[in-house]
């Protein structure tokens, strides 16, 4: 993990004393532990170990050799020295290493860390000056870098801290130019490739730690030593007997608690520092904690050394040049396919990073830039055209080079041979420079274009169900509001096969079904609506409408039970098209087009996103579907509430905000920050303020409110927290629930990527002996062999569970998931996570729990109970708090929101689902007022190739707006 933090003159001797006071660090007298590194420190003759007084002057502005920087650098106490790039180990690394003691990984991650920073150097050091008023950017290609190894996280309570094996990486304010002269650095590219610059100390990492013996395991983004486990890694605190007697006083077991519950535990026992400790006294106590939890350093270490002599004789010839760029073109359609899966625009820096992360040390980030350039070459990529941005003008948009060029000779009527020539000296000058290559598949492209011809091909094809002034005879003496009207006469009275309905948050799109559906029984018509998730199934079902999930539009039974009842007399609405990726989107008009059914896509397109690639709805619209829209918004029943929701619809997040002040209840996080760079943000004290405030209310305004929050961290950790005011704590029973492992295809055709422990459900019977539905424990995870051992949790009654190998490049409908123990009361109000057909239960639903027994739990909702087995662990989850992903498509009295202003997930869509859920209140928490209009403001952007593509028109007839000279003078500083 790499953090960053920059600093400023006033505290250099503040920065100096810390960096460089390693004296009670174990391995400070490998001279390695305060170095210098790069081409720029080399220039002015810093080299070898740092000279910390030589630091110091640096760090004050001082860098001798006659260096003047002349006005790109500020010399107050304020102006920026330096930026703390701090790299830090894996913790399992840092165990095995300082408490191991195995100096071997002390190389390996200084090797790591050097690899890391070279790269950045040469990709990502930039100049910045400014001539008379217009900003310049240079890539410099060199750095001043001073590195501090450390070996602790110091606590920030009376424990012992932590040991933790970290870099901080120093790149000091200075970098000379191409003419010689120095100038600031422009720390912009540095701070935004910290991913991919991770990637590559991880990958170097574990190339090097492979060498040397020890095996490995993949945890998201990051490596661990295979034989230290994740139960090990997290005892492995300073709190871990504190919080464990913490849990144990709330009738709960560390050893099977939930993140959320151990976090409040954490939380419950952390105190003031008051005490030091020495490295002799940590060393022992690491020790002793390290044996407690049955960590076995010496033999582990034993067998890597063994292991590392085999691998040396078996590698003494290193691979052909052929041979490793083969792997790296392996290792980069890997990356594509994984990333493809969530977006349909890939950066260059993403590809990079996930490409070197599967590539696990055997290919660099430069072959795997000569991968991508190939596939470009061969189109099997689509590339969008080189893009530029205004270094003097953040706010105005990149664009190509000739829509910079076209704005000149629109503005400044000269020819546009003139105007490139000027376009080309901003580039070469820096005035302009180039943004990252973003890329999207050829198949995305064409599956883009499939879903635009089926739409077109359906222009005119169907005959209207009723003729328009008939319909709209027949709505004259409804309650219908004017878009509803909209939406009604296009379904029926429009000749289009497919149409869209655009029905904003809270328009009566229930009631608008409801009244075409008795328009076309009328007529001998049939509607059937499709919808991507089950509680939003199990609502139209409510509403009297025929309904299913999209998903089971691939199942034998339901495809021909679908079959036999499409025709040109059926109406497919397809609800919530708006979170519908474009392979679904495919999928779906493939599959209903030729049966000549009338196909109706309602949705609205600033609510939340599909999670898979694409934005299907969007994309119609912008092709040309004839789409109505639903804009009169009926649900929320104050004026002020009906304001803000009507202005977040349309984009205008931050102008929403400001009407709902009144609304808003600031929290403020207790935030601290250890030595390694990692910021700890308690999140608490607002936490605990929802909860509060949701347990006060009554048990029937309970059941009407929802909490909404960003991710499912916070949700996990409000659930818990409810769960406990309500007074359940230790009334009920644990129980085995399980939780999505959120993984794409790509990883789970990987073995890999699996961990021991992981719970395994496939969708589909195969031919190794795992059933569709069973629940199978990952046992034994080989990632040489690529496969992988798992027992059934329910063997055949009589037998004994038999292991089964898997080889997961074979299986591709795997649902992975983790495991975890919570308690489960009486009165909790739960939600379902996976669809049960056999038990009618759809996810997402929500349901009172009304008894519990060792061996069951049985719940409840509109009258009716369903009594679920819990001899394996369970589809369940606590439904006081719900991510706004989750919430689209509910309807509720009051919400709670919990807007984090740090979060991504707080954006512009997520903002308009939370805040356009409720009919009456509205109470938006955050931990800072100030900061979150901007972060409501942020757009999700949901690539298309399309886009991509349409760079390049735009760049051939771009235009400009007269009407704003200012903006464009502005934008225009070239």
């Amino acid at each position: 993990m790499i953090t960053k933090e920059v600093l400023h003159r006033s505290g250099a001797a503040k920065h100096s004393h810390y960096y460089g006071d390693q004296v009670d660090d174990y391995y400070s007298r490998d001279g390695q532990a305060a170095i210098w590194q790069g081409k720029g420190a080399e220039m002015l003759g810093a080299s070898g170990v740092v000279d910390t007084k030589r630091f110091h002057a640096m760090l004050r502005g001082e860098f001798g050799h006659g260096v003047n920087a002349g006005n790109s650098i500020r010399h107050d106490s304020q102006a920026r020295s330096g930026l703390d790039l701090t790299i830090s180990a894996p913790k399992s690394v840092s165990l095995q290493a300082l408490i191991g003691g195995d100096e071997r990984i002390i190389l390996a991650h200084d090797r790591a860390v050097e690899r890391a920073l070279a790269y950045a150097e040469q990709h990502f050091a930039q100049s910045r000056q400014t001539i008379r008023g217009k900003s310049q950017v240079e890539n410099t290609s060199n750095l001043i870098i001073s590195k501090f190894r450390h070996e602790t996280a110091r606590a920030t309570d009376n424990s012992p801290p932590d040991p933790q094996l970290h870099t901080h990486a120093v790149i000091l304010n200075l970098t000379q130019r191409q003419d010689g002269s120095w100038a600031a650095l422009n720390n912009d590219l540095l701070v935004q490739s910290r991913p991919l610059l991770d990637s590559i100390y991880m990958a170097e990492l574990c190339k090097e730690l492979t060498a040397i013996g020890y095996d490995l395991r993949f945890e998201k983004s990051h490596i661990e030593l295979a034989h230290i486990s994740r139960e090990q890694i997290e005892h492995f605190s300073k709190r871990s007997t504190q919080m464990n007697q913490r849990l144990a006083d709330a009738g709960m077991d560390g050893r099977t608690a939930s993140h959320a519950q151990r976090q409040f535990a954490v939380l419950a026992t952390r105190k003031p520092k008051t005490q030091e400790f020495t490295r002799d006294q940590l060393q022992a106590d690491w020790t002793t904690q390290a044996r407690d939890i049955g960590i076995d350093f010496q033999s582990n270490l034993h067998a890597s050394k063994e292991r590392a002599k085999d691998l040396a004789s078996i590698n003494h010839h290193s691979p052909e040049p052929e041979a490793r760029q083969r792997i790296a073109d392996a290792a980069m359609i890997w990356a594509i396919k994984h990333l493809a899966e969530r977006e349909t625009v890939m950066s260059q820096s993403a590809l990079l990073s996930h490409a070197l992360r599967h590539g696990e040390g055997a290919v660099s980030a430069e072959q795997l830039r000569q991968s991508l350039s190939r596939l470009v070459a061969r189109n099997e990529l689509v590339a969008r055209a080189f893009h530029y941005r205004s270094s003097s003008n953040h706010e105005a948009k990149p664009r190509t080079r000739q829509a910079w060029a076209q704005e000149l000779v629109q503005l400044r009527g000269i020819t546009q041979e003139i105007a490139l020539q000027q376009v080309d000296k901003a580039i070469d000058v820096g005035r302009l420079t180039p943004t990252e290559p973003l890329f999207a598949t050829q198949t995305a492209l064409r599956s883009e274009r499939n879903i635009v011809s089926m739409m077109n091909a359906g222009r005119d094809k169907v005959a209207p169900v009723l003729a328009r002034d008939q319909l709209q005879a027949e709505l004259t003496d409804t309650t219908l509001t004017p878009g509803q009207r909209s939406a009604i006469e296009l379904m029926l009275s429009g000749q289009d096969q497919v149409v869209g309905v655009q029905g904003l948050a809270g328009t009566g799109k229930s009631f608008a079904l409801q009244e075409t559906k008795a328009l076309l029984e009328a007529r001998g018509y049939r509607m059937i609506a499709l919808a991507p998730y089950g509680s939003q199934v199990a609502n139209l079902r409510q509403d009297g409408i025929e309904a299913n999930t999209v998903a089971s539009m691939t199942t034998a039974t339901e495809t021909e039970r679908l079959d036999s009842k499409l025709g040109e007399k059926t109406v497919v609405v397809i609800d919530e098209a708006g979170v519908i990726p474009v392979r679904e989107m495919q999928k779906l008009l493939h599959r209903l087009q030729p049966s000549g059914a009338r196909i109706v896509l309602l949705g609205d397109t600033g609510q939340t996103k599909a999670v898979e690639a694409g934005r299907a709805f969007a994309l119609l619209q912008e092709q040309g579907m004839k789409t109505a829209l639903m804009g009169d918004i009926q649900r929320q029943k104050s004026d002020t509430l009906k304001q803000a929701v009507e202005l977040a619809a349309v984009g205008k997040a931050s102008a929403s905000l400001k009407v709902l002040e009144d609304h808003v209840v600031q929290i403020d996080d207790r935030i601290t920050k250890r030595d390694d760079g990692t910021q700890i943000r308690d999140s608490s004290p607002r936490y605990e303020a929802i909860a509060r405030e949701y347990v006060n209310l009554s048990d029937t305004a309970q059941a009407n409110t929802l909490i909404v929050t960003g991710t499912n961290h916070s949700r996990q950790t409000l659930n818990q927290r409810v769960h406990e005011l309500r007074g359940l704590s230790g009334k009920g029973r644990p129980y085995r629930l399980l939780t999505r492992h959120d993984t794409t295809r790509a990883e789970r055709r990987c073995a890999k990527y699996y961990t021991i422990g992981d719970i395994v459900q496939p969708e589909r019977d195969y031919k190794n002996g795992m059933k569709r539905g069973q629940l199978y424990k990952v046992v034994e995870c080989n990632r040489a062999t690529d496969r992988l051992i798992v027992l059934p949790l329910r063997p055949d009654p009589g037998q004994e569970a038999q292991p089964i190998e898997v080889i997961p490049k074979t299986m591709s409908t795997l649902s992975v998931y983790h495991q975890h123990t919570a308690e489960v009361s009486v009165g909790d109000m739960v939600r379902v996570t996976r669809n049960n057909a056999e038990l009618d239960l759809a996810n997402g639903e929500r349901y009172e729990v009304l008894g519990i027994a060792e061996d069951s739990v049985t719940i409840a909702a509109n009258g009716r109970a369903v009594t679920l087995s819990a001899d394996q662990p369970l589809h369940l989850d606590h439904a006081y708090a719900t991510t706004a992903h989750s919430a689209q498509g509910l309807t509720c009295d009051r919400v709670f929101y919990n807007a984090e202003s740090f979060s991504r997930t707080t954006a512009q869509d997520t903002y308009y689902v939370s805040i356009s859920r409720e009919r009456h209140e509205v109470t938006v928490f955050t931990d800072n007022a100030t900061s979150l209009p901007k972060a409501v403001n942020r757009k999700a952007y949901k690539g298309l190739a399309h886009d991509l593509l349409a760079t390049r028109n735009k760049a051939k007839s771009h235009t400009l707006d007269h009407t704003k000279p200012e903006k464009q003078h502005a934008e225009l500083e070239i």
